[in-house]
């Protein structure tokens, strides 16, 4: 017997990337390229440790195409710091097409050099043209002034970038991105207008959000990104608002997709977007903060006027409350039609049937097919007399369906189901999403009840969803 130690089989050879994947019978027999995906799936410290396997592992994880640093408070801040340059030292060798940093900035560190420290990373990531460039840089600090690398807004490689800085954007007098395709900012204030617009207008950007940012007081800002597809808006608090309002302009041809969560702070203007398709305006007025609902309404109007041309159109409760409360603001005659629209959705509180604004909206859809409650819908009158009476035009030619969520069954619902039976004279199916309070509210057979109302369309089915069983019935 040969004692010799077989040491071509403890060995992982550096096979050809053309060789059978299916004939490899350990995970060190697989193609580089394999191991790195299968690498780019860890957790950086885990792939950094993988070097310690064999000769063929020392120095393969230097050449993965991903480098995602979070700090571990655990471990301490010159231990991560450390690491994040090491790593970078050591992976030089190929385009990097992520570079992510989570990393929290205070005064203190500031004074050490920690500024120069993170841009020196920053900095060396660019160089290896990165492609996604992701930075959550908390700002603990008030007095603390920290300023990105310019070298990121000249950056041809760049087609990713995600920015949280909780802090002021200080930008470069000229911005040159010209592959950069998404663009995410989140808790910044934008200062300079003219840089700022540079930003917002490249050439390739196609997706755009911007989460919990701030303006200067009276600020006009346009967003004029001609490829731009999505744009998404989450607005600050109003608890932040210490001073005027900003004028958001957005001129972007191709604009399929417009998003809106706040409480109308600022005032938004859409124009020249005749391929948008979709928009979703979300307001969310606070309980502990003072209401502005006047602003609230005329910021609302404005814009949903200028989105007439959309195929999908979902809208909060609060905005039809706010206009109700405002009923002047409602011209009938200067509405515009919805001529495009096929589904509207309702959203964050049941809809009341009565709501003037609703009704409105609703005479002005000619061609809407679907329509939902997402969280119920009800009548405060204990009668169902002059609702939806005469039927909206849509009601009577176009209005296929109809779907209320949150429903519990109780009298005021059940008339609002009542009305939209009534009204709806080519509807082909109701569905309704009922709670578990429906069974201690209705005291009889709820199905029985429902194929017992009145209805205008013959051809109607209800669909009934409980407890995850769907039951359907074609009467």
């Amino acid at each position: 017997m040969d004692a010799r130690l077989p040491v071509h089989q403890a060995k992982c050879p550096r096979w050809n990337d053309t060789r059978d994947v299916g004939s490899h019978t350990h995970i060190c027999d697989l193609p580089d390229e394999i191991l790195l995906r299968i690498l780019g799936l860890l957790p950086l410290k885990e792939v950094v440790r993988t070097s310690a396997l064999s000769k063929r592992w020392e120095y393969l994880w230097t050449s993965i195409s991903s480098l995602v640093f979070r700090e571990d408070e655990s471990n301490g801040r010159m231990v991560f710091m450390n690491f994040v340059e090491r790593a970078l030292l050591l992976c030089q060798s190929s385009p990097l097409k992520v570079f992510s940093l989570n990393y929290v900035i205070d005064g203190d560190e500031y004074v050490a050099g920690d500024e120069s420290r993170i841009n020196s990373w920053i900095t060396a990531a660019i160089r290896r043209n990165v492609q996604e460039l992701r930075l959550h840089l908390g700002i603990e600090h008030p007095s603390f002034n920290y300023s990105l690398p310019s070298c990121i807004f000249r950056c041809e490689t760049l087609t990713e970038f995600h920015l949280l800085l909780n802090g002021t954007l200080r930008l470069p007098s000229s911005v040159r991105l010209k592959n950069l395709k998404v663009l995410a900012l989140e808790y910044l204030h934008l200062d300079d207008d003219r840089s700022v617009e540079q930003l917002f207008s490249c050439s390739s950007l196609e997706t755009l959000s911007l989460d919990y940012c701030t303006w200067p007081e009276d600020m006009t800002m346009h967003i004029s990104a001609p490829k731009l597809l999505s744009l998404s808006i989450v607005e600050r608090d109003s608890f932040l608002d210490i001073g005027s309002h900003a004028h958001i302009k957005i001129l972007c041809p191709c604009l399929k997709s417009f998003e809106y969560y706040g409480e109308f702070l600022d005032d938004y203007a859409i124009s020249g977007s005749p391929s948008l398709e979709e928009a979703i305006i979300h307001v969310f007025h606070p309980s502990d903060v003072e209401r502005k609902p006047d602003q609230c309404a005329r910021h609302a109007y404005k814009l949903v006027k200028e989105l007439s041309r959309v195929k999908l159109l979902t809208l909060s409760e609060d905005i039809l409350e706010d206009l109700d409360e405002n009923k002047r603001i409602l011209d009938l005659g200067s509405v515009p039609f919805f001529g495009y629209l096929t589904k509207l959705k309702l959203t964050t509180r049941n809809v009341d049937l009565e709501s003037v604004a609703f009704q409105v909206l609703l005479r002005k859809c000619s061609i809407l097919r679907s329509l939902k409650f997402d969280v119920g819908v009800s009548i405060e009158s204990e009668t169902a007399e002059g609702i939806l009476d005469p039927a909206p035009h849509c009601f009577l030619t176009s209005l296929k369906e109809i779907t209320i969520g949150y429903f519990d069954a109780a009298d005021y619902e059940l008339l609002a189901v009542m009305i939209l039976l009534r009204a709806a004279s080519v509807l082909e199916e109701l569905v309704i999403h009922c709670t578990e309070q429906c069974f201690v509210t209705f005291p009889g057979d709820l199905m029985e009840a429902l194929l017992a109302l009145p209805r205008a369309s013959s051809r109607c089915a209800i669909t009934f969803l409980a407890c995850k069983m769907q039951t359907a019935s074609n009467v």
